[in-house]
C-alpha cells in the first residue's frame, strides 16, 4: 500500500464511479480498477460493490476512508511546508568574511546587494579564515570574503578587489611627516600585531622581516584596538586601506614604498549548486577601495 493508492481510493470513494476517478487520477480505468483490486488483495476486505451502473462504498472501507484522507492532507502539508523552506533557502544566502575586513567592508557590501537584489535576505558570519574555510566546505556557509591565496581544491575564487597596506604612526611619530615610507626605515620600531589565527598577522609578518622588527608583546584582537594602541604611541603597525580613517587626527597613515597589499576574493564550494548566483554576485561587490 503507498500513497498513490490511498488517493485513487479516496478518488473512488467520493465519485462513486471508476471512469470519472481514472480521469481525476490522469490514469487509464483498467489500471485503477487494477490498482484498486490489489488494495483490496493487500489489505483483506472488500472495498467497493461493484454493480453494473454503480459503484458502492463498503463500511470497511467508510471506516478506512477519513484515515486516508488525513494521511494524504499531512503529506500535502510536509510538500508544502517542504516548499517554503525551498523558497526560504532560494531567498538566503550566508556571507562571511574575516574580521580585519567584515567591519570595513560588509556595510557597504551589504547596501549594494540589498540594492540589486532586494528580496534576498543575507546571514553575516565573522570569523577567523579557517573557519570560514570549514564552513565553506561543510555547506554550512554560501560564501566568504578571503584573502588570497586560498589553497583548495574543493574552493573557486574570485578576484574582488586590491587592499594596499599602509604604515600606521602616532601623530607625533619622527616618520608621522612623511609622504611614503620605506618598510626598513621602520626598523627596530616596536611592531603591533593582532593575535594568533589572524590571517592579517600572517601577512605583516610576511612582509616586516622579524630580525628588523620588534614585535611587541601585546597582542590585539581587532584593528580598532591596534588602532588604539598606536594612536597612543605604543608601536605602529599594518593597516590595510580599507581600515583608514583619514580624518583621525592622532594617527598617520603613510603609504609603503615597497606597495604590499592583501588581494580580497569571494571564494565558494566549487560543487555549490547556487555557483552562477555566487559568480554573478562576485561581479557586483568587484571594486577597487578608495586610496
Amino acid at each position: 500500500m503507498n500513497l498513490r493508492d490511498l488517493s485513487y481510493l479516496v478518488a473512488v470513494a467520493e465519485l462513486k464511479n471508476f471512469s470519472q476517478a481514472a480521469e481525476q487520477c490522469s490514469i487509464g480505468q483498467p489500471t485503477l480498477s487494477t490498482q484498486i483490486k490489489k488494495l483490496e488483495e493487500y489489505l483483506g476486505v472488500e472495498l467497493f460493490v461493484r454493480e453494473k451502473n454503480s459503484v458502492e462504498v463498503t463500511d470497511t472501507c467508510q471506516e478506512i476512508l477519513p484515515i486516508a484522507k488525513r494521511i494524504l492532507a499531512d503529506v500535502q502539508g510536509i510538500r508544502q511546508i517542504a516548499v517554503h523552506a525551498s523558497d526560504r533557502h532560494r531567498n538566503m544566502l550566508s556571507l562571511g568574511a574575516f574580521p580585519s575586513l567584515a567591519s570595513y567592508v560588509l556595510p557597504e557590501y551589504v547596501f549594494r546587494i540589498k540594492q540589486h537584489y532586494p528580496e534576498l535576505k543575507l546571514q553575516l558570519v565573522e570569523e577567523k579564515t579557517h573557519a570560514l574555510i570549514a564552513l565553506l566546505l561543510g555547506k554550512k556557509l554560501d560564501a566568504a570574503m578571503l584573502a588570497l591565496p586560498v589553497e583548495h581544491e574543493q574552493l573557486t575564487c574570485r578576484t574582488l578587489f586590491e587592499d594596499p597596506f599602509t604604515l600606521a604612526v602616532c601623530a607625533d611619530h619622527p616618520l608621522a611627516n612623511l609622504e611614503e615610507v620605506d618598510l626598513n626605515m621602520a626598523a627596530r620600531e616596536h611592531l603591533l600585531l593582532l593575535d594568533e589565527g589572524h590571517c592579517l598577522r600572517d601577512q605583516a609578518l610576511k612582509l616586516c622581516d622579524p630580525s628588523r622588527f620588534v614585535e611587541h608583546d601585546f597582542r590585539a584582537s581587532s584593528l580598532e584596538t591596534l588602532r588604539f594602541m598606536v594612536k597612543n604611541g605604543v608601536g605602529v603597525t599594518l593597516m590595510p586601506s580599507v581600515a583608514v580613517q583619514a580624518e583621525d587626527s592622532d594617527i598617520r597613515y603613510i603609504n609603503i614604498s615597497q606597495r604590499p597589499s592583501r588581494t580580497i576574493a569571494l571564494v565558494w564550494l566549487r560543487s555549490h549548486p547556487r555557483g552562477a548566483i555566487l559568480e554573478t554576485l562576485a561581479k557586483l561587490l568587484a571594486y577597487k577601495p578608495l586610496p
